[in-house]
């Protein structure tokens, strides 16, 4: 990985006097839903000029979105210790993949990494995508050479994996193969045995459609594994936030969450 980050990505809190995520993961169960999500509007994450539309989507998934996402469900009761290293994290850095030596291609692949505020990265995260459209890329490939960057990180508290849609079938089946996703409890706990940490498969689509609201396009970011689509939850849209799961009429219901 290059020694400098090709973007950073800054998280700070835009009202100080409200909750935010650092202090919701002090006392989890004791905050609604509704709470939680506040305090992740309550998180600004600014990123710098030229940054991609992917890299924006994906980093806030990760830092702030997937905060409120795993609360609503139950999922931080199995991945708590993420959890609770996400609600820290201070930035987000991102190193963009190219190929060639001496003229170089930048190419539609990154590797993320939110930082705490002692320097420390906490969690990471991986999207690629094909050069060019109707170009084939070995996503399990791709995968485990991710896996094998992130095996030098002292002090991970989970990774994260982002593909296009449609998610590539072999690494799910990879992932839910090394989680044991066929025992109840292990599935949600997802984790690596190699790198000792949860892993959790993010499928990334891009609409065709220019959102003039949001004067971008939109994009929708759907956790594949583990899976939780029995309550319909996981998708987002960037760049505000808006889980599904917390716009429908269940957003106070928690019958799943011991079951996670």
């Amino acid at each position: 990985m290059p020694s400098r980050p090709d973007f950073i990505l800054p998280i700070s809190i835009q009202n100080i006097e409200d909750f935010s995520p650092e202090a919701i993961v002090k006392s989890p169960r004791t905050f609604r839903p509704q709470d939680v999500l506040n305090a992740c509007r309550n998180v600004a994450i600014t990123p710098p000029k030229g940054t991609p539309a992917e890299v924006l989507a994906i980093a806030q998934f990760v830092a702030i979105d997937f905060i409120a996402l795993a609360h609503s469900t139950g999922l931080f009761n199995r991945q708590i210790k993420l959890w609770e290293a996400l609600a820290r994290t201070q930035k987000v850095e991102v190193h963009q993949m190219s190929r060639g030596i001496f003229n170089k291609t930048k190419l539609p692949q990154f590797d993320f990494s939110c930082i705490d505020h002692k320097g420390r990265c906490i969690a990471m995260a991986r999207y690629a995508a094909a050069e060019q459209s109707g170009q084939n890329l070995d996503y399990l490939r791709d995968c485990r050479e991710f896996f094998k960057r992130a095996e030098g990180i002292t002090g991970l508290a989970g990774v994260f994996v982002s593909y296009p849609s449609p998610f590539a079938k072999n690494v799910l089946e990879f992932i839910r193969k090394e989680t044991n996703s066929s025992d109840s409890i292990a599935r949600f706990e997802s984790i690596l045995p190699k790198l000792a940490v949860p892993v959790n498969l993010v499928e990334f689509s891009r609409s065709a459609i220019y959102d003039p609201t949001a004067g971008a396009e939109r994009h929708s970011l759907r956790l594949v594994h583990p899976d939780l689509s029995k309550k319909k939850l996981g998708a987002g849209t960037v760049p505000a936030l808006s889980l599904d799961a917390m716009n429908g009429d269940d957003i106070n219901d928690q019958s799943d969450a011991e079951s996670v």
